[in-house]
Parts: structure tokens; sequence; C-alpha cells
């Protein structure tokens, strides 16, 4: 079974919110700054992550940025 970013990003928060069980919005931004990271190493690390349909739907920034949105209500 192949995990999808969605739930990547719910592991994530499920791991920053620990030991609590209630994903607060607070975790749900630190999980974002996780995913920028992520893409950041990607960008300086893996030459192929721009442009390379391999990669095409792992898009950590782009991810973030929807979730972001989401949360602040765009």
């Amino acid at each position: 079974m192949t995990l999808s970013i969605d739930e990547l990003f719910e592991m994530v928060t499920k791991v920053i919110a620990e030991p609590h069980t209630t994903i607060i919005e607070h975790d749900k931004h630190r999980a974002i700054r996780v995913f920028i990271a992520f893409e950041e190493f990607l960008l300086d690390n893996v030459p192929e992550y721009c442009g390379d349909t391999t990669f095409s739907e792992i898009d950590f920034g782009g991810y973030a940025a929807g979730v972001l949105d989401e949360l602040e209500g765009k």
C-alpha cells in the first residue's frame, strides 16, 4: 500500500501533537514547517526534484501552502 501525501501529513501532525491525541491548529502549523523543510532539503540535495516527472506527485511546499491557505480560510 502506498502512503499518500495527505496520510504523511496526518502522521507528521500526530507525531508533533504527541503525547496529546487532539490535533490543534498549532500542530498543523508545525507540520507545515516540517514539510517546507523537506522541500528545502530536496531542492538542495536532489537535482531531479525540480522538473522530473518522477517527483510530480511529491510537492511538499505546494501541499504545505494548500494546508496553510485552508487554515487561514483562503
